[in-house]
């Protein structure tokens, strides 16, 4: 079943967020937990959200774990503590698609994505340290909020991956 709209190239500015890093399995099911634990530290520090909660995938490996961010956006790059980290979503041209449907399928729109990307002759922003492939910019918004959301059927993610910077060359 596809879940995803076409995709698009869409340009996005560097901003500021803060979030939790983890690693996951195959499935993120901890994504609204700790997307809460994040909102509830911007409130104690009576800070706003710039933005919607996502997750920032940092790498992907073949096995199934995943080492991620949950996080949300700021107005102001923040000082972090033991447990939340504080930085910047790269800015630059990203692949764009939504993703509609249950998160749990989330993973086919992804990988439609990058399907899309290498159909299209473009190269996703990819670093190596060591043998680990680690992604600058893969990212996923959550529209439909995570947090409140008590259903699994009918939710929608932006999904974003950066582009290296000479794509249009």
């Amino acid at each position: 079943m596809r879940y995803m709209n076409e995709p698009t190239i869409k340009e996005r500015g560097e901003q500021p967020y803060v979030g939790i890093a983890a690693k996951v399995s195959e499935h993120i099911e901890t994504a609204p937990e700790l997307a809460a634990e994040v909102l509830a530290w911007l409130r104690a520090r009576n800070e706003t959200p710039a933005g919607q909660p996502f997750i920032r995938f940092w790498c992907l490996d073949d096995d199934g774990h995943r080492l991620i961010e949950v996080g949300i956006p700021t107005k102001k790059f923040m000082a972090e503590d033991h447990r939340v980290v504080s930085g910047y979503l790269p800015g630059g041209d990203f692949a764009h698609t939504t993703h509609n449907g249950p998160p749990d399928c989330c993973w086919s729109s992804v990988e439609g994505l990058t399907d899309w990307l290498r159909r299209e002759g473009l190269s996703p922003a990819l670093r190596y340290e060591g043998e680990t492939k680690i992604w600058d910019g893969h990212i996923a918004f959550f529209v439909t909020d995570p947090i409140h959301k008590n259903t699994q059927d009918a939710w929608v993610i932006e999904l974003f991956i950066l582009l290296l910077a000479d794509h249009a060359a």
